[in-house]
C-alpha cells in the first residue's frame, strides 16, 4: 500500500467524525452546556481528565459553536491525549493497532426559554449525541478505485467492537456576573444521560441510562476570547465518575 494510500485512510478515519448527523458528549470531557449565549460564531479547544486516578485518560478536543438568537449549537471532536501522537504513525503505517485510535464526535443542540438580553440569568433545554469512530467505520467505496483493495484487506482484519452512543438530555440554569469589560458566566445542568450500543453484530452490551450534572463558569473578554471551566460527574455503571475540563474560545459574538 503505497503512502498516498495509507494517508488517504488516515485522514478519512479522522473525518469521520465531520460528517456525522447522529453525534454531545466526548467520553472523558465534561459537557460544556452554559446558556448565556448569543448570535454569533466561536472556535473551542478544550483538555479534560477525569478525577479518579483508575481513569486516568487525557483528552483533548476542538469544535465550533453557532447561535442564532435563542438557538445555539456545538459540534465537537475528541481524542485520548496520547493517541495524538500515534496519528502520524498510522498514516504512515496503518496496523491493527491504529483500531484503537479513535475519535469521538458530538453535536450539542439548546433552545433558550427564558433569559437573553439584558437579563443576567438564562435557562435553556438542550440535547445530543456522541459516539466514537474508527477504521472499521470507514467506506472504503468512497475511495478511488485503485485504494480500495487496500483499504478492504486492513478492513478486513478489524473485530467488531460495540460503539458507544451517548444521548445526553438536560436542562442549563446560568448567571451573570457583569465586571465590566469582562463577565463572569456561572452556570449548573442536570441531564439524563442516556448510553446505547450499536455495531456489535446483534450482541450488544445492555445500555445504561444515568443522572449526570456539570458546573462550570466562562470569563469573556470583550466578547472575542472566552475562557473557561467545567466539571461533571455523575454514575457511569455502578461508579460515580468525574471529569474536570479547562478550554478557551475565540470568535465573533456568541458569548455573552
Amino acid at each position: 500500500m503505497n503512502r498516498i494510500t495509507r494517508t488517504m485512510l488516515a485522514t478519512a478515519l479522522l473525518g469521520l467524525s465531520a460528517s456525522t448527523s447522529a453525534l454531545a458528549q466526548i467520553p472523558g470531557m465534561p459537557l460544556f452546556t452554559n446558556p448565556r449565549y448569543g448570535t454569533g460564531i466561536r472556535v473551542h479547544a478544550d483538555f479534560g481528565q477525569a478525577t479518579e486516578a483508575t481513569v486516568a485518560d487525557r483528552v483533548v478536543q476542538g469544535g465550533v459553536s453557532l447561535a442564532l438568537g435563542p438557538v445555539g449549537l456545538n459540534a465537537m471532536v475528541g481524542m485520548l491525549k496520547d493517541n495524538l501522537s500515534e496519528t502520524q504513525l498510522c498514516i504512515d503505517n496503518p496496523t491493527l493497532g491504529c483500531e484503537d485510535n479513535s475519535v469521538s464526535a458530538a453535536l450539542l443542540a439548546q433552545i433558550r426559554v427564558a433569559g437573553g438580553g439584558s437579563s443576567n440569568m438564562s435557562l435553556s433545554l438542550f440535547g445530543g449525541a456522541s459516539a466514537d469512530f474508527s477504521a472499521r467505520d470507514l467506506d472504503c467505496a468512497t475511495l478511488p478505485a485503485a485504494d480500495q483493495p487496500g483499504c478492504q484487506l486492513i478492513q478486513a482484519q478489524y473485530s467488531t467492537a460495540a460503539k458507544e452512543v451517548n444521548i445526553p438530555v438536560g436542562v442549563a440554569v446560568g448567571l451573570r456576573i457583569p465586571l465590566g469589560v469582562a463577565s463572569l458566566n456561572l452556570w449548573g445542568a442536570p441531564r439524563y444521560n442516556l448510553t446505547r450500543f450499536t455495531s456489535c453484530g446483534g450482541t450488544c452490551p445492555e445500555g445504561d441510562e444515568q443522572f449526570r450534572w456539570a458546573v462550570g463558569a466562562d470569563f469573556p473578554i470583550l466578547r472575542v476570547l472566552s475562557i473557561r471551566a467545567a466539571y461533571d460527574s455523575g454514575k457511569i455503571g455502578n461508579e460515580t465518575v468525574s471529569f474536570w475540563g479547562l478550554g478557551a474560545s475565540l470568535g465573533l459574538g456568541g458569548m455573552r
